[in-house]
């Protein structure tokens, strides 16, 4: 193919007529067809991508609990409903909500982080934990916060979306969670 466009790229300095039109009708072509690789080049990396909607149903793991999440933007950490919110030698003892079992679960804080809110400022524990969401299982941080006055217990924000997927605002509920039990 190279060969070819510099073979063509001689006949645009001929002076010829016929030559000088093939060469345009060749550089016409060639540009025509950069933007149509270019675009499937990226249609297949975004196909990669799991496209969600602004709610999805996550399952935390390894535990089974399935949450109604609001996708969050806005909002670099996600943040879980937990209820009762006691640290002890930097581990996290705390409840889930009773829609959700009542599970009490215990785990290391990674860090302390301050958190914007509309009332201010306010500092709550950083935990790891791990999601299923689409068809990707992954761990991420997340912070601890009574929810239960929200409407979504679980708030993904957009570190835990980073490179793995497309949010489209007009959908909802479209990337069912369909990870393997832990």
């Amino acid at each position: 193919m190279l060969d070819f466009i510099q073979w063509s790229g001689n006949l645009c300095f001929m002076r010829n007529a016929f030559a000088k039109l093939f060469c345009l009708i060749v550089l016409f072509a060639i540009s025509r067809l950069e933007p149509v690789q270019a675009q499937e080049s990226v249609s297949r990396v975004e196909s990669a991508k799991i496209t969600i909607g602004v709610v999805e149903d996550v399952i935390l793991s390894p535990w089974g609990v399935r949450f109604p999440a609001r996708i969050d933007t806005g909002a670099d950490l996600s943040s879980l409903d937990a209820q009762g919110v006691v640290v002890r030698n930097n581990v996290a003892a705390f409840k889930l909500g009773k829609r959700y079992g009542d599970l009490q679960l215990q785990l290391p804080v990674v860090e302390w982080r301050n958190i914007q809110t509309a009332m201010g400022t306010e500092s709550r524990p950083v935990v790891e934990i791990s999601i299923c969401l689409g068809s990707k299982l992954f761990r991420t941080p997340v912070t601890l916060k009574d929810r239960s006055e929200m409407i979504y217990p679980f708030l993904i924000g957009r570190s835990a979306l980073s490179r793995n997927f497309v949010i489209d605002p007009s959908r909802s509920r479209a990337a069912h969670p369909t990870c393997s039990p832990a």
